[in-house]
């Protein structure tokens, strides 16, 4: 988390227009492992981290719903500054979405619509059930269309989900892919949707690799170039000794 407060540091102080999203699943591993401080204390110290590392929007995961209706309402009114998003995932209780399905940041004279879709939720949990995710993508691209002229998705529905979703709804700028699938180096479609993934997260390994992605776009909104690479946050990045204080005292406490 230190490492990526640096990289994420370091992107700002360039000066350019700088936008920190996060595909999905970010909340909690596997509930019951209280060694880590995210499962026992039911995502807060995720939600914090977040926070403090300055994410602009974070896409609801199916991992993020083993915290349960209640806890999940709660981390979701803890975001400070960015949103968590969801377009498919319901709540049974209200038949109303779970959480917010997009939203519009004004950036480098683009108006960029970020739109989260979450992926399969088992049809045995309880409290949510989640639409097709190329179903969701289609309502809430169209629905964005005349309100944005960059259009981004941060899906975790997996990759070859996620290729069908950019090959079969107009309109895609970009997906930021998460769940399952593997995608070395961006995919550009024959759309022209981009589509990007860098790290699927497992137990004991997860937020090692950070997606630094560069992109152009045109007056209109035409995405025109790009460039990737996938961060290893290793030891040859040094900590922000800020976060990695604070890592420190969350550790303590356990």
């Amino acid at each position: 988390m230190a490492r990526r407060a640096t990289q994420i540091k370091a992107a700002r102080a360039q000066g350019g227009n700088v936008l920190v999203v996060d595909a999905g699943n970010a909340l909690i591993g596997e509930l019951g492992n209280t060694s880590e401080p995210a499962e026992r204390t039911k995502g807060v110290t995720s939600v914090e981290a977040l926070n403090r590392l300055g994410y602009d929007a974070v896409a609801l995961g199916p991992r993020d719903l083993l915290l349960g209706r209640e806890e999940l309402l709660k981390r979701l009114g803890e975001a400070k500054g960015y949103s968590f998003l969801s377009a498919n995932l319901y709540d049974k209780a209200t038949g109303k979405l779970a959480a917010q399905p997009y939203l519009i940041k004004e950036i480098g004279g683009h108006r960029v619509a970020l739109i989260g879709i979450t992926g399969a939720v088992p049809e045995e949990n309880a409290q949510f059930y989640a639409l097709p995710a190329l179903d969701a993508a289609r309502t809430f691209v169209a629905q964005v269309q005349s309100k944005a002229d960059v259009v981004v998705l941060l899906s975790n529905a997996g990759l070859e989900a996620n290729k069908v979703i950019a090959g079969q709804v107009q309109g895609i700028d970009l997906i930021v892919s998460g769940g399952q699938g593997s995608l070395p180096e961006p995919l550009q479609m024959p759309s022209g949707a981009l589509i990007v993934h860098a790290d699927q997260s497992s137990s004991g390994h997860a937020g090692r690799v950070l997606g630094d992605l560069l992109v152009s776009f045109d007056l209109t909104g035409k995405l025109t170039a790009h460039s990737w690479k996938a961060v290893t946050l290793d030891p040859n990045i040094p900590d922000d000794q800020a976060m990695a204080a604070w890592v420190a005292e969350v550790r303590q406490q356990e």
